[in-house]
Order: C-alpha cells, then sequence, then structure tokens
C-alpha cells in the first residue's frame, strides 16, 4: 500500500472515528471554532476503535495527524476549513528523558520532566504570499517550520524566478521555545539531569511556567545548528498534561503498598525510622528525630481565603566542625522522594531562586533554581553562613510565603517553592561558645533565624564514654564497609512518598488540649509583665507540623496526645539549647531569633538613663569612667559589659562621642 493509499485509509477511519465515537466532541468544537482551536482525543479510544491507526499514530505521527484534521474538514461541510488541532492524551508510549535518544526520531512519544524555562512568543510564518517582480501575481507557498524561507520556484505566469515576500499577507501562527528536564527523583546521585527542548505552537503557548511538572506528549525531531553544522533533538510538543500530584509517588506496586501497610502496624516504627535516618552518623538523636518528621511533612491547608498554611518542616542545624552535618544533609538529599543538594559557597541567589537569562535570539527568560525545582520536595542548604548575605536574602521569602517572586530584566513572576528546607552552619568562631547569643555566633540575620522551626546547637564535647562509642562505630563501619539498616533505604523512600501522598492527619481534641496547655503556660510561666517573651505563635505553628509529621510516621488519620506531646519535647529540647538567656536562665523567644534579648535590653535602658543623669550633672557631656563605675555600684555591671553597651549603642546611632572620654545622647 502506498503512502497517499495509506494516507485516504487513514482519513476515512478518522472520519468514522469523529462521527461514532466522538461525535458530541467533535460538533462542540466546531460550534466554538475559533475560540476553541483543539479537540484533545484520549489514546486510549483510538486504540479500542481501531489498533493499527493507533500503532500507526506513534510510526508515523504527522501523516496521522495530518490525516485527522483532514477528516475534521470532511466531516462539516458548514463550517468551511475549520483548522483544529487533534491532541493526543494518556499515550502509552513514556519514554524517560534519558533514554530519549536518536531511535525515536520521528515517533510520537510522551516524557515526564520539570519546567527549567520558557522563552518568548514569537510569530512563525506558516504561509508565505509572494509576489512576483516581473508580472505581480501572487503566490502562496506552505513553510515549514525551521527558519528557511521556501520561495516559489517560477512564476505560473510569466515564468520569473524573482519574488518578494508579502509580509502583512502572509499567514503566521504562535510559537514559543522550552526547555524541560528529567524528573529530581529519577536520578541517580551525581548524575546531571538530561534535558530537552520542545516547542509549542498556536493555542499551546503560555500554558507553561519554570518549576512545572509535566508530561509532554509530541513528536521527536531533529534540526542542523546553523553556526556548528551539528543536529539538535527537540520534541514537537502535541498535548501538555500537568502532573502537580503525580510526583510525590515513586512507582509503588501493590506488594510494596503491603509491605509499608505491614511495616506502619510495628509498635517500634517510630524507633525504627529514626534510627534509619543518617545511619553512618552516631547519637544525635533528637536531630534525627526532627530530620524524620520533616521527611514526612505536616499537612499543608488551603484556606477558603486563599491563605495557604505551609505544612513543610524547615530544620537549621549549626555546630562544631567534623561532626556530621554535611552528611546527614546528603543523606537527606538521597533519601527524600524529590531533593536537592546544594552548598553555600557555591550557591548564588539566582541559583536558588530563578535565573534570567538570554535566549537564541536575544530575549530574556526566567530558568528556575533550586528552591523552584525542588516544589514539594526537599532543598538541602549546606554552609548557610558562607553565603553572601544578598544570596541568602532570596531564602526569605521561600521560608515563609513558599513562593519566589522575580523582578529582573523586565520579567516579573512569582513562581511556587513548596518545599522543606534543611540547613547547616558552622558557629563564627569556629567552636560553639555555650555563654554567647546564637546570634552573635551564627552569620545569620534574625529574620532567617526566626523562619526555622527547629534550631539544633550540636557541640562536640570530648567524653571517654561517647568517644570510645564512636570510635567503635567509625571503624566497624569501615572495617566492615556496610551499615546495618532498620530499614532498608529503598523501602524507606517508598514509605516516605506513600505517607506524604495519601495521608493527611487532622487534630484531635486532645492535641489540641496539650499544645495549647503548652503555649499558654510557657508565655505566661514567670507571670511577669516584664519578663521576656518564651515562644511566639510561630513557634506553635511549628509545633502543629511536627505533630502532624509524627502521626504521619504511622500512616494515621488524625494526629492523637502523644503526637503533640513529642512535639512539644522537640521543640522544648530546641529551646533549651538555644533560646536560654545565660544571665536569667529563662527562655527568650529574641534570642532565639537572634535580636538583642530582655535582659540586655534592660541593661541598655539603664545605662541611657545613667548618661542622661550625668550629662545633668556634668555639663552636658557624660563621662565614660564615671558611667563605668555607677553602673558597677548599682546595678553590677562589669566594665567590659558597659564598654560592649556602649559600642553597641553607639553603632546605632543612639549615643555619640563629642570629646574623647564624654559621651552624649544623640
Amino acid at each position: 500500500m502506498n503512502a497517499s493509499t495509506k494516507s485516504r485509509t487513514s482519513v476515512a477511519k478518522f472520519e468514522e472515528f469523529f462521527s461514532t465515537t466522538y461525535k458530541d466532541d467533535v460538533f462542540e468544537i466546531l460550534e466554538k471554532y475559533p475560540d476553541e482551536r483543539s479537540l484533545t482525543v484520549d489514546y486510549n479510544d483510538l486504540e479500542m476503535f481501531d489498533p493499527d491507526l493507533a500503532d500507526l499514530l506513534i510510526e508515523k505521527p504527522e501523516e496521522v495527524i495530518e490525516a485527522s484534521k483532514s477528516a475534521i474538514k470532511n466531516i462539516d461541510p458548514l463550517v468551511k476549513d475549520a483548522d483544529i488541532n487533534i491532541r493526543f492524551e494518556n499515550l502509552s508510549n513514556i519514554i524517560p528523558l534519558k533514554t530519549l535518544l536518536s531511535k525515536y526520531i520521528g515517533t510520537f512519544v510522551a516524557a515526564d520532566g520539570i519546567v527549567r524555562k520558557t522563552d518568548e512568543i514569537r510569530p512563525r510564518i506558516e504561509t508565505g504570499v509572494f509576489e512576483c517582480r516581473g508580472c505581480m501575481r501572487l503566490h502562496e507557498v506552505e513553510q515549514h517550520s525551521d527558519s528557511r524561507i521556501i520561495e516559489p520556484s517560477l512564476c505560473s505566469e510569466c515564468g520569473g524566478r524573482s519574488f518578494r515576500l508579502l509580509q502583512e499577507e502572509s499567514k503566521y501562527v504562535d510559537t514559543q521555545t522550552a526547555r524541560m528536564q528529567e524528573p529530581l527523583e529519577n536520578l541517580s546521585g551525581g548524575t546531571e539531569p538530561k534535558q530537552m527542548l520542545m516547542v509549542l505552537e498556536d493555542d499551546l503557548v503560555d500554558q507553561l511556567n519554570p518549576g512545572d511538572k509535566v508530561r509532554i506528549t509530541g513528536t521527536l525531531k531533529t534540526f542542523r545548528e546553523e553556526r556548528s553544522g551539528k543536529f539538535k533533538n527537540y520534541i514537537y510538543v502535541n498535548h501538555i498534561e500537568p502532573l502537580e500530584q503525580e510526583f510525590e509517588e515513586l512507582q509503588l506496586t501493590e506488594e510494596d503498598e503491603a509491605k509499608i501497610i505491614e511495616l506502619s502496624k510495628d509498635p517500634n516504627i517510630y524507633e525504627k525510622i529514626i534510627k534509619s535516618t543518617a545511619p553512618s552518623i552516631r547519637g544525635y538523636r533528637d536531630v534525627k528525630e526532627a530530620i524524620a518528621l520533616q521527611l514526612f511533612g505536616g499537612a499543608a491547608k488551603e484556606l477558603e481565603d486563599e491563605t495557604r498554611l505551609r505544612g513543610d518542616i524547615h530544620i537549621l542545624i549549626v555546630g562544631d566542625p567534623g561532626i556530621g552535618k554535611s552528611q546527614m544533609l546528603k543523606y537527606v538529599s538521597k533519601l527524600a522522594p524529590r531533593s536537592i543538594y546544594t552548598s553555600g559557597k557555591g550557591t548564588t541567589g539566582a541559583g536558588l531562586t530563578a535565573a534570567a537569562v538570554r535566549d537564541e535570539l536575544g530575549g530574556w527568560s526566567l530558568e528556575a533554581g533550586a528552591l523552584v525545582l525542588g516544589d514539594q520536595g526537599n532543598v538541602c542548604v549546606d554552609e548557610l553562613d558562607k553565603m553572601r548575605s544578598e544570596d541568602r536574602s532570596a531564602l526569605h521569602e521561600a521560608l515563609e510565603q513558599q513562593t519566589v517572586s522575580i523582578a529582573k530584566a523586565g520579567i516579573m513572576a512569582t513562581l511556587n517553592s513548596r518545599c522543606s528546607v534543611l540547613a547547616a552552619a558552622n558557629p563564627k568562631f569556629g567552636r560553639f561558645d555555650r555563654f554567647k547569643i546564637l546570634a552573635e555566633q551564627i552569620d545569620l540575620p534574625s529574620p532567617i533565624l526566626s523562619r526555622f522551626d527547629l534550631i539544633f546547637v550540636v557541640e562536640d564535647k570530648p567524653s571517654v564514654k561517647g568517644d570510645s562509642e564512636l570510635a567503635q562505630h567509625i571503624l566497624q563501619i569501615h572495617q566492615q564497609n556496610t551499615v546495618n539498616y532498620e530499614i532498608e533505604p529503598e523501602l524507606l523512600r517508598k514509605y516516605i512518598a506513600y505517607a506524604r501522598k495519601n495521608i493527611n492527619p487532622k487534630l484531635t481534641d486532645e492535641a489540641n488540649m496539650v499544645l495549647k496547655e503548652f503555649y499558654v503556660s510557657t508565655r505566661n510561666s514567670s507571670g511577669d509583665e516584664e519578663s521576656p517573651v518564651p515562644i511566639t505563635a510561630r513557634q506553635l505553628e511549628a509545633i502543629i507540623r511536627l505533630a502532624e509529621a509524627s502521626a504521619k510516621i504511622r500512616l494515621k488519620d488524625t494526629v492523637d496526645k502523644e503526637d503533640a506531646e513529642k512535639a512539644v519535647r522537640l521543640q522544648l529540647a530546641c529551646l533549651k539549647e538555644v533560646g536560654v538567656d545565660p544571665e536569667t536562665g529563662e527562655i527568650d523567644i529574641d534570642k532565639v531569633e537572634g535580636r538583642t534579648p530582655k535582659s540586655d535590653r534592660d541593661k541598655l535602658q539603664r545605662i541611657i538613663s545613667e548618661i542622661e543623669l550625668l550629662e545633668e550633672e556634668y555639663a552636658g557631656q557624660a563621662p565614660m569612667n564615671v558611667l563605668i563605675s555607677n553602673m558597677s555600684d548599682k546595678y553590677d555591671i562589669s566594665e567590659e559589659k558597659v564598654d560592649e553597651m556602649v559600642r553597641n549603642l553607639k553603632h546605632k546611632g543612639v549615643i555619640y562621642e563629642p570629646t574623647n572620654g564624654y559621651l552624649k545622647r544623640a
């Protein structure tokens, strides 16, 4: 059977298919034409109607799609030349991007991926109208999708070979290029994700944004780059299907689900999961518990006014060098169903959020960064303190609002970054000092510190018992080349993916009572109005997320009293580590979040009052030596502390030094 007979047969088959199976859809689309430009056909319906035609679509997509368009025109003679796009969804031929190589050129394929960047929308000439320079006769020539313009070979009237393109008379179609990369959960450690160029036309333009997860159906084609002469593959897109939730699931078989549900019934499942978190590192139970809870995540909520309450838990680990912080981050980035690992020194703000890049024709487009690609997964940021402060500020919005707003190169956009952030930082002076404020020791501003749900301080303290156990553990790993897993990493990964997708626990009244009691009693623990504020509503929301994650670990639909108690214990352990003011012994939230603690604020106030009194006594200027002796006598504040506070007040512009050794209020 030659090609033209095959094509006629395909048209006839499609006419029958559209007149029977898709009759209602076809007439509905013809009524709405030209507002509606596309008819979407389910590939399974076509396969049931005619398996040979469905197979031919995979092998020779261009011919078959052209035949289907002709069939639509033949069906309804009233609508003249209705140029309707036929789009095919639910294609069975899904190929991973890394194996989508030259043997598939010319075939119809589907591929999953994340959109990296989208370029400007431009017109492409579809039918060129040419005027013969000799006799002025007009000729129409259909153009191909490549950039070369095809002229008529010779004029049918006068035989001339010179033509002029009439740009305004020609027909155009909108076209846009985009780039996608393979999904993060398909990457094996350390491999660079494969990318694929896509060409979108007509009503498919402007459908994609960087960070979107999509299944693309289309024809794999190749073109020759003019500069290098090399060939490059691209997908000529026929249909786009958004994949919002599907990415959460790794391919779980029924056997996997049965294993997961059986595992969840184990009474020690909570402990087993904690022990399976970074098992190559010994100790640090609280940190591992927090990381396990972060992997499962709380329950995100959408309120009626479209306010979104985040369910993702953010954790910061501050610790002495050499205690395995990076190893924990690396472990999480391999275990989480979707995850990205990045290190502070080599990370820029654009790399975290989105970069504005020039496309081949000089226009600007956005390319998604780590926080956008990690949407609905985990982003691990190592060496957070080594990042430049202007790059670190990119985290502010992503941590709390879970979006990334971009205004660069004339592009205004807001992208989603609904991810959990696990960050690690070293103390500013090498090792941690118990008696100094946390904010003084980490090079991080308070707005970022306050957005972390849990902040852990991990110290490296020598102890004979602990050190001998640690040495034994490390030597054993090196000797045996294996680690004892309570739960195999692959099964744990599937367990986490299953819990994140299917479990959405609700708070019970008992859990509410525990959380409310903790919040109210902690805030009002001293009963004194002037006392420091121990916790704020931010910490309460963090505890709710932790309690929900605890319920998810056991695959429960409700957050019970025990889950709330676990969350309270973990939050208290963190507050006691970083939030206790060494002078008063009370928890002060300002200390946790890197602001001036209440005890220091009181002292600053006393110094300002004392300067005011001395100004009256000493003709408008307060002598520094008198101030030091008065503060020591009245309030028992040391000379070093007074010096430090005077420097602080000068820095803030509250006082200044008119002459050497004298102070004056500004």
